[in-house]
């Protein structure tokens, strides 16, 4: 039966490559989740459209007959090889990742598969050997320690036959590789030290070789410093041009004589027991003890060479006959090099800095964007009278607004407190910057980088006067003056303008009278008669001095009180407690005037009172 379409009513037909059926006349799918797989159709043997994996073949799973036979599935040689090749990948990644290198797993592949390729070796110990080779050469073109024994410990070989097949190598893919700086092997080294005389700091100690006398010696050495000290000696052999003969012998060896060599410089005098301390470091790099002795001795002409160029040190005292060279010390030469190597390396190191001074910089000329052009001053140092007109439009129509940087005492308080400091929000000038206010910023800094960890804890930073005292031993007058205690111009800024004075005076008279002047007799208290006191409690208002304030004219001085209404009347103006004012205490004594004692207010105008200056104002108005 044939099915009609649901939209236009034409017929269905099958169709094979969409694996539905579709209709003849508007193309509607009769099953739209219908899905087919296409593996039928792929062509394995064309690897222009569909390219074949590395890993991965069609041959791998299909049975192949030749003259000796038929040869099941996976057992072909292609097959073998490929899947060989995966697992030698992983385990080169896995040895770069125990090296804490795992970033050098392509180019160790690469140079394996390239050994193979042209080697034509089998699979086997010799693939195996290829591939620690191929890792040792990655490592040795990223400059680092090819660390030939701890590869043959994972690939479970010896070291002299690594060594083999890494010479091997190299010859076979005609590498070129510089030789290793020393100092990359000199960490191993002192770790092995490390552990030799603290075996309790490791699970499995190794046994110790070294004498007793040695080991009490060097327990109480910095290996750090010593390790420092045979890397800057590595790093100026390294660097000496024409290269020197010592820098073309392999460096593992040179590596324990340097490291011997920096911890002679620590005790300044010759170790004991050289041959037992010797093999000690040579075992942890597979060495013999007699290689590094011979490699102690040659470094250590070479540093007694330099010794003689060093102006600051004695001469040697010679003794016997001969001379120059030849000429015998009275002093050992173990002894003068190991009193000497830290002066040769300063030595050799100020030389090197007076080489690159005279060397001319190379100088860089750039054309920076124009959002770039604000800043450029500021951060190249270029002349602003050199810019061009064009330029500084640009500058000004593009110009961004810059981040403001606060200055490090902000930053030291907001260490401090960083509840109750905050960021200044405001712009400084930078013109204002003057020489005492960065002195004082770098103080600051001094102070917050060297002071003890209980000063820090303090809630604000320490006064002028705590600085004072720490810096000079005292806060005695003979020690710091008065005038130091203050900036230039910070006192007067506490104290009150002439202008402040002027306007804050007529309160002051308001409130406690016109004050009397130096040449005015001093009043003299009369005695009161028995029985009379003084009633104490807030009095009238001088009236006259109220009228100055409101600039009222008062020509005569005695201007009569103008009657208010009833509901306005009131004997005070406010209920100050105070006591009598000045001029009303000379009007007692006088008995010109007598004031009545206080009464409460009038209850008028709404039961309102005046009860502060605010109110006196708006009751005058």
């Amino acid at each position: 039966m044939v099915m009609a379409c649901p939209d236009c009513g034409g017929e269905y037909v099958l169709h094979e490559q969409v694996g539905s059926s579709i209709c003849t006349q508007c193309g509607t799918l009769a099953d739209p989740a219908q899905c087919i797989l296409a593996s039928h159709i792929e062509n394995h043997n064309s690897t222009s459209t569909y390219p074949a994996t590395s890993w991965i073949s069609s041959t791998t799973h299909t049975a192949v007959r030749n003259k000796n036979g038929w040869n099941l599935a996976g057992h072909t040689k292609e097959a073998r090889d490929r899947k060989n090749t995966m697992a030698m990948s992983t385990f080169i990644n896995s040895v770069l990742l125990r090296l804490n290198n795992p970033g050098l797993s392509p180019r160790a592949e690469a140079i394996f598969t390239q050994a193979m390729s042209k080697g034509q070796y089998r699979w086997g110990r010799k693939a195996k050997l290829a591939a620690g080779a191929s890792i040792a050469i990655a490592l040795r073109d990223a400059h680092k320690s090819d660390s030939l024994r701890d590869i043959a410990f994972l690939l479970d070989d010896s070291p002299v036959s690594l060594t083999r097949a890494f010479q091997s190598v190299v010859s076979l893919l005609n590498f070129n590789l510089s030789s290793t700086d020393p100092a990359v092997h000199i960490p191993i080294l002192q770790a092995h030290l490390q552990s030799t005389l603290h075996p309790e700091s490791v699970s499995t100690p190794p046994p110790s070789q070294l004498p007793a006398s040695l080991v009490s010696i060097l327990t109480h050495l910095s290996l750090p410093t010593a390790a420092q000290t045979a890397a800057s000696l590595s790093e100026i052999i390294s660097d000496r041009t024409p290269a020197l003969p010592l820098s073309q012998l392999p460096t593992p060896a040179t590596a324990c004589a340097l490291f011997i060599l920096g911890l002679e410089a620590e005790t300044r005098t010759p170790l004991p027991h050289l041959g037992e301390l010797a093999r000690s470091l040579a075992s942890r790099l597979g060495l013999s003890g007699g290689v590094v002795t011979s490699r102690y001795k040659i470094v250590y002409d070479l540093i007694e060479e330099w010794i003689r160029q060093v102006p600051w040190l004695d001469q040697f005292v010679c003794k016997g006959k001969g001379r120059g060279s030849s000429a015998r010390s009275k002093v050992p030469k173990r002894a003068i090099v190991a009193k000497g190597v830290k002066d040769v390396i300063q030595f050799q190191e100020e030389i090197w800095a007076k080489r690159k001074q005279t060397q001319q910089k190379i100088n860089l000329t750039l054309e920076p964007d124009p959002a770039e052009e604000y800043n450029a001053d500021e951060s190249c140092g270029f002349d602003a009278s050199k810019i061009s007109s064009s330029s500084k439009n640009i500058e000004e129509s593009d110009k961004k607004t810059q981040i403001k940087r606060g200055t490090i005492h902000e930053a030291y308080q907001l260490l401090l407190d960083p509840l109750s400091s905050s960021i200044s929000s405001t712009s400084r000038n930078k013109a204002s910057s003057t020489l005492a206010t960065s002195t004082y910023e770098i103080s600051m800094l001094t102070h917050m980088l060297t002071c003890p960890a209980d000063e820090l804890s303090r809630r604000t930073a320490r006064t002028r006067l705590q600085l004072l005292a720490a810096s000079r031993g005292g806060s005695a007058l003979e020690n710091i003056a008065d005038e130091e205690l203050f900036d230039g111009g910070e006192l007067e800024g506490l104290l009150r303008s002439e202008q402040e004075r002027e306007a804050l005076q007529p309160l002051f008279e308001l409130n406690w009278g016109k004050g009397t002047s130096e040449d005015d007799d001093p009043l003299v208290s009369c005695p009161k008669p028995v029985g009379t006191a003084v009633k104490r409690g807030a009095k009238r208002v001088n009236m006259d001095v109220l009228a100055r304030i409101l600039g009222e004219d008062a020509d005569d001085g005695e201007k009569e009180e103008p009657e208010l209404p009833d509901s306005d009347k009131r004997d005070d103006l406010h209920h100050w407690d105070l006591l009598p004012m000045p001029s009303q205490q000379i009007s007692l004594m006088e008995g010109a005037e007598s004031i009545s004692d206080w009464r409460p207010l009038s209850p008028g105008d709404s039961g309102r009172y005046c009860d502060t200056v605010e109110d006196m104002y708006e009751e005058e108005y």
